[in-house]
């Protein structure tokens, strides 16, 4: 089951999809078979197919990929995760999986450079993605570490029933009742009651119902609020990038003195 990604591409056939596919990566494998991994060029060449893509979703490994949340929010990490998979990157160098998962807002890239590697539509929808589900992520962390703090150091003990008053603090209501109103308003299928999966959702579902709940902040909170929880929320995103480095830095040096590189 595939989706078409951007409105040009809605008017494609499930077979024309399919042909659009096939040609990026054929395009894309044999670009990067004539490159060093160890430049930057590899990351252009990922990006550029990205700007090319038209699917918001399919079906890989035997899992619904989503690409585009709500019709707003785009993962381009995601789907440079599936691009660099797809053609084997992953083997070649760990460099690929270390720029996927580095926190940064365009890829380390100028914005200028990014955009037009995407594309206006797909860097917009980029940027809904990194506020309404990155840095929502890291707000939600931040509250939890504030509760966090003011328990440990009263000296009471910490419960999972105390970092779900995160949810409360930010959404007026319980993780789960919330769960119960996303799939409510987006038709999704609920999950038997006793089964031992129901408290299991994809990465996909977890994503669309982040960015559910960034745009059921906004809707509740005056602009002081949202200013002052995203300033949060950036803060922690950037000192969790902050320990990344460190740790990267650290890995490093372990392997220069193991001989490892």
């Amino acid at each position: 089951m595939n989706h078409a990604l951007g409105s040009d591409a809605t008017t494609f056939s499930g077979t024309l999809l399919a042909s659009d596919v096939d040609h990026i990566f054929t395009n894309l494998k044999s670009d990067l078979t004539r490159i060093d991994i160890g430049s930057e060029k590899w990351k252009i060449l990922i990006l550029e197919a990205i700007g090319k893509w038209p699917l918001a979703s399919e079906k890989f490994d035997g899992e619904i990929w989503y690409y585009l949340i709500g019709g707003e929010a785009f993962d381009w990490r995601l789907l440079a995760y599936r691009l660099m998979r797809g053609c084997d990157l992953f083997s070649r160098s760990e460099k690929c999986l270390d720029w996927v998962s580095a926190p940064m807002l365009f890829g380390g890239f100028q914005e200028s450079d990014f955009m037009r590697f995407l594309g206006v539509d797909k860097f917009r929808a980029h940027l809904s993605y990194f506020y309404g589900v990155t840095v929502e992520q890291a707000l939600i962390v931040a509250v939890e570490e504030e509760i966090t703090h003011r328990r440990v150091s009263g000296g009471r003990e910490l419960t999972d029933r105390a970092l779900e008053l995160a949810y409360e603090i930010l959404y007026n209501s319980s993780r789960d009742q919330l769960w119960n109103v996303y799939k409510l308003e987006n038709g999704v299928k609920a999950t038997r009651p006793n089964s031992r999966y129901r408290y299991a959702h994809s990465l996909g579902e977890e994503d669309a119902f982040t960015y559910w709940l960034h745009k059921l902040r906004l809707e509740e909170s005056d602009p002081a609020k949202i200013a002052s929880d995203t300033r949060k929320g950036l803060a922690t995103l950037e000192r969790i990038r902050k320990n990344d480095v460190r740790r990267q830095a650290i890995m490093h040096s372990d392997r220069l003195r193991s001989g490892i590189i």
